[in-house]
């Protein structure tokens, strides 16, 4: 029954903590959402809301020493706390048919307002099986989106030098997210690259291991990752400080 289930996933969990007494306090996250995945509702929840609110705390530890390395490397940062980072894991279910009251993944948003921000910015997607990295700019409103795809036709040498450079290929072979089915208007029919212009986000994205995370040396090991996507980032942000520029 599921009391005995989580009694064996205590008691394995007790057993790895013995052998490995330094674990990251995403590792612990990632098994907090394990355990809500199976059991998402209030009365659990409220149960080991003290649990959550623990590994969330030590969660911000480390994401505030992971922004002060990024920090080293992109300037625009700089001023940012992890709690700006991170969203509140109560779903918002009045217009939604998942009833489910808890999100059963644990986001950081590293740009320079944090989960506010709409400009390029990174992301960490911490989840059972799913964990990954993001680059870059998802969802944007119309108007941002235009100015993008055209800076991106303006500057498409130098776009395309930062998405072609060797390390970057390695971890980011092309880029992820909706597209369009076809051009978009003012764009010809015979446009060289259309895989780019019909991409309604612009996204690059590297998938990890939940391994990845176990180690306390996490906020170190990323760092590559995000350090190579920052040119794409910059990119795009010349986007929004000419936009800025104009107001």
């Amino acid at each position: 029954n599921k009391s005995d289930f989580y009694l064996i996933l205590h008691c394995f969990f007790t057993t790895l903590a013995k052998n490995n007494p330094v674990m990251s306090a995403i590792k612990n996250m990632l098994t907090f959402i394990s355990e809500l995945k199976c059991n998402n509702d209030r009365e659990w929840f409220a149960d080991n809301k003290e649990r959550y609110q623990s590994i969330r705390l030590a969660c911000l530890n480390e994401i505030n020493i992971l922004i002060q390395k990024i920090c080293k490397f992109d300037k625009g940062l700089m001023g940012l706390s992890a709690e700006d980072c991170i969203y509140r894991i109560y779903r918002d279910i009045r217009f939604s048919q998942n009833k489910q009251p808890f999100k059963t993944h644990f986001g950081v948003v590293l740009g320079p307002k944090g989960k506010k921000t709409k400009n390029a910015a990174y992301y960490i997607h911490i989840e059972p099986g799913c964990c990954a990295v993001f680059s870059g700019v998802w969802f944007p409103e119309n108007d941002i989106l235009k100015a993008l795809r055209n800076d991106i036709d303006a500057g498409m040498e130098e776009f395309l030098e930062i998405l072609n450079e060797p390390k970057f290929k390695k971890y980011y072979p092309s880029l992820v997210g909706d597209s369009l089915k076809t051009l978009p208007k003012g764009f010809p029919k015979d446009y060289p690259h259309p895989e780019i212009i019909k991409m309604k986000e612009f996204l690059i994205s590297k998938s990890l291991d939940d391994d990845f995370f176990y180690s306390e040396n996490w906020t170190s090991n990323i760092i590559k990752y995000l350090e190579t996507a920052k040119p794409f980032n910059d990119f795009l942000n010349y986007t929004f400080e000419e936009m800025h520029s104009t107001y």
